[in-house]
């Protein structure tokens, strides 16, 4: 009797060993072969493919739709068509990247069926107003159109009034202040990057109240002194890049200063002088400081060196001299300091060098 049962535990043993062996699947090989980056859950299930760069065919996109548990797609740079999105429509994916590709709006009609879908990448894609206006059903929280310029304030609308909205980007597109409005209710939006569209005060106006919102890129934009004024009263911003702004002046830049709440800061070419850094006093939680091609001077080392948590300062093109460049390598949480383009001299370079092995110091710039 005891072998007996001895027995059948072992074939239980054995039973449930092979029963796993066949829950955790091998990666089919034709996606192997792609040497593609492949993630996994915890039971061994293929959850995300990176193809980026890839070919793609036929039998590699039936490949992918017979993966029960793919969430996350990447497809930048490859051939992926429109006609071919359509076969992921039976997939839970969560997030799929198109960036530098052919789709269309064509595409977006299949994408419209993927539910489940909460980020779309089609940066530098061929969509239009018309193809996001399809979008329109999704729940999505975050959604990248950047370089695609034919898109307007109606593809704005459409991803604004999404409740679950978190992250939207539309680098030069045809965005401008009236179509800034439908921000207002975004509440939940969290980053908003707008790099080179035709904003103004006026527009930023609309984003004043959205208290969660605190990563803002407004890079080559119209960005005025009104437009700086509520951004220094956003209460969650971390994380502003406002460089080649050129229509801001040092008054409005000043209003930066009660902004006390970033920690990443570029003001590469902008209007920036001494006076302005000299209000910046309070801006102690900076880890990354940029003054490329700025007007600032020695007469800032004061208030740099009240920068303690500064991680990364630019400061090429300026006018700082050796003074100035001995005194910032002794910030001790300093790990990359940019000097490229400046009057720094070599027994200068030779010193930061020697004293600090922590320190990575930039001599040239492409």
């Amino acid at each position: 009797m005891m072998d007996q049962v001895l027995l059948l535990r072992f074939l239980l043993t054995i039973s449930v060993a092979c029963s796993y062996s066949v829950i955790v699947a091998t990666p089919p090989e034709i996606i192997v072969q792609t040497g593609c980056v492949i993630k996994e859950n915890d039971r061994g299930e293929i959850v995300d493919v990176d193809l980026s760069d890839r070919t793609l065919s036929e039998s590699l996109i039936t490949a992918l739709t017979k993966l029960p548990e793919l969430s996350v797609l990447r497809l930048r740079r490859t051939s992926i068509s429109d006609e071919q999105l359509g076969r992921f429509i039976t997939l839970k994916l969560r997030m799929i990247d198109l960036r530098n590709t052919n789709i269309t709006d064509d595409g977006l009609v299949h994408l419209a069926k993927i539910k489940s879908l909460v980020d779309i990448q089609l940066e530098k894609s061929k969509v239009t107003d018309i193809g996001i206006q399809r979008l329109a059903g999704l729940n999505l929280k975050s959604f990248n159109a950047n370089y695609c310029t034919s898109i307007s304030n109606r593809s704005l609308a459409v991803l604004a009034a999404m409740p679950s909205m978190e992250q939207i980007q539309l680098d030069y597109t045809k965005i401008n202040d009236t179509g800034m409005a439908v921000l207002t209710t975004a509440s939940r939006l969290t980053r908003l990057r707008i790099r080179g569209v035709d904003i103004t005060g006026a527009g930023l106006a609309h984003i004043s109240q959205l208290r969660n919102l605190s990563r803002l890129n407004l890079r080559d934009t119209s960005l005025d002194d009104a437009g700086l004024t509520v951004i220094a009263a956003l209460p969650a911003i971390d994380w502003l890049d406002i460089s080649e702004c050129r229509l801001a002046t040092p008054d409005g830049l000043g209003q930066l200063k009660k902004a006390s709440t970033l920690t990443y800061l570029d003001l590469w070419e902008t209007k920036t002088n001494d006076d302005v850094l000299a209000t910046f006093g309070g801006l102690t939680k900076l880890k990354f400081l940029n003054l490329k091609a700025t007007y600032v001077t020695d007469n800032s080392l004061p208030v740099l060196l009240k920068l303690t948590e500064l991680a990364e300062l630019n400061v090429a093109g300026t006018q700082l001299t050796d003074t100035s460049f001995l005194a910032l390598g002794k910030i001790p949480s300093l790990k990359k300091l940019n000097v490229a383009n400046t009057d720094i001299g070599f027994d200068t370079i030779d010193s930061l060098t020697e004293s600090r092995s922590d320190l990575e110091v930039i001599e040239f710039e492409n």
